[in-house]
């Protein structure tokens, strides 16, 4: 049993970004945020962030790691779309910019735009002009660069989308 004077009371920043962490991962920018807008003072909700970096219950490297790769995997994207997904989710702009580059090291925007293209022409047997424009956008919105969509457009245009 916990003693009274060990018990996190539930008018404090750490019972509630315990609470909030007890429902999902944030961001360390986000747990700030959510912590000011429940009325707790910066110095206090510093001092909580720190231990509970300190615990490893927030690990922002780790976490924007998993972000990137699951939306990678799930719904092929580019650069451009995972830096604005991180920095939606409040993560530092350089660390953000700094794992995006490191994850997608690894992988062929090429091959990743074509992988997305293909799942967009799923069910599509016939393309027609504006079919290709709609790709193209479509593209644009998952994030992929100008000169990776023209290309995967192109091979789409060749009969590509049939293999």
């Amino acid at each position: 049993m916990v003693s009274p004077e060990n018990r996190v009371s539930d008018r404090t920043p750490m019972y509630a970004a315990l609470n909030i962490l007890s429902r999902r991962q944030v961001s360390t920018g986000q747990m700030r945020s959510m912590l000011s807008k429940k009325g707790f003072a910066p110095d206090d909700i510093q001092e909580c962030i720190g231990k509970l970096e300190e615990w490893g219950y927030l690990d922002d490297v780790t976490l924007a790691r998993n972000i990137v790769e699951s939306m990678i995997r799930n719904n092929p994207c580019g650069k451009k779309r995972c830096l604005y997904e991180l920095e939606k989710r409040q993560f530092e702009k350089e660390l953000a910019k700094t794992l995006v580059e490191q994850v997608y090291s690894e992988y062929d925007e090429w091959d990743l735009a074509q992988a997305a293209a293909k799942q967009y022409a799923r069910n599509k047997t016939e393309w027609a002009t504006r079919d290709m424009e709609r790709l193209a956008r479509w593209l644009y919105r998952r994030g992929f660069d100008h000169s990776t969509v023209l290309s995967v457009i192109r091979t789409f245009g060749q009969g590509g989308h049939c293999e």
